[in-house]
């Protein structure tokens, strides 16, 4: 068993002991270089949440009395107290702002202290990434606008990835001409080596019913393909540009491994495609990833990176569920 595999099979137990046992050395690695620098970070927390909360209660305060001196005074419009709220909002967002600071440094240190350990780069800020081929692949929806973060890249097993965060915004006006933003998508779009010979592109979507799939063919490129797999045809629905390839890709025993990840990351949340000797994945997530803890608590204890070493654990997981290290690729 590599390195990498007993790091992630430790790391995906969920425990924080496991996951650090497993990532050697790293224990020493976090008393030695992390620990000593999220403890700067931890010195500067009180000083920012006692003034997140002199400021918050202050403009609650604030409003409390000034909604009392509208309503009893009725010296001016009773709407007036939506903009006295909003106003007291923006002050208490004020009061926030180095909180949010401090956040954004203490998880830049986590990142990069964990993935230098792990052999990946860090970057808060992608570079050199588009959305252009997930959304021709039908992995995304489409989307007005969109916020990316978390970059994470590197090899594992060999097998190289690229993988970042996004949240896709959808922009609709109602009756009355006002803007609305929608989320279409949040979660983590990926790209790993698949170095298995293939020339055409295979897609597979999560599956939408009977009804669903009939209207959600219109737009995918290629064919459907049935499969023979219950369990798979049940999760997924499969489209492809040559039919044989995609047989030939798609072997029971690599249905069965999707099978497998679908179920860790939650059944429809799943979408992917093979093209050019990538296998790209989109996988759909319900809050944002690689947060590195709350600012309410103790930047310096362990318990503050457990959740990231997990989401961190995830990267191999799909290397090793897939089965992307071998040399066969089947």
């Amino acid at each position: 068993m590599s390195d990498y595999r007993k790091r992630a099979d430790e790391i995906s137990t969920g425990s924080l002991e496991g996951a650090l046992a497993g990532l050697d050395g790293f224990d020493r690695h976090f008393e030695t270089v992390l620990k000593p620098a999220l403890e700067k970070l931890e010195a500067d927390r009180p000083k920012a949440v006692k003034r997140f909360f002199m400021v918050a209660g202050g403009a609650a305060v604030l409003f409390i009395l000034a909604t009392g001196f509208i309503l009893a005074t009725q010296a001016t419009e009773p709407q007036m107290v939506i903009f006295v709220g909003i106003g007291c909002i923006f002050i208490g967002y004020w009061g926030y702002r180095p909180l949010a600071a401090l956040k954004t440094r203490t998880k830049m240190v986590v990142m990069h202290h964990l993935c230098d350990y792990l052999g990946m780069t860090y970057r808060l800020k992608p570079l050199n990434v588009s959305l252009t081929r997930l959304r021709e692949l039908s992995l995304i929806p489409s989307y007005d606008e969109s916020k990316l973060e978390d970059q994470i890249t590197g090899a594992v097993d060999e097998v190289g990835f690229d993988l970042f965060e996004a949240k896709l915004i959808k922009i609709s006006h109602d009756s009355k001409g006002r803007r609305r933003k929608s989320t279409v998508f949040r979660g983590l779009l990926a790209e790993f080596d698949f170095h298995k010979n293939f020339a055409g592109t295979t897609i597979i979507t999560r599956d939408y019913s009977a009804f669903g799939n009939f209207f959600g063919q219109w737009g995918k490129q290629g064919e459907r393909v049935a499969l023979e797999d219950p369990t798979f045809e049940s999760l997924f629905e499969v489209y492809a540009t040559d039919q044989v390839e995609a047989r030939y890709l798609l072997t029971p025993t690599f249905m069965e491994r999707l099978c497998r990840l679908s179920g860790q990351v939650g059944r429809g949340n799943l979408q992917l495609a093979f093209h050019r000797g990538h296998l790209l994945l989109a996988i759909k997530k319900d809050k944002n990833s690689f947060e590195a803890g709350s600012v309410f608590a103790n930047l310096a204890d362990t318990k503050h990176i457990q959740q990231t070493i997990q989401e961190l654990a995830l990267i191999y997981d799909i290397v090793q569920k897939l089965k992307l290290d071998m040399d066969s690729r089947v």
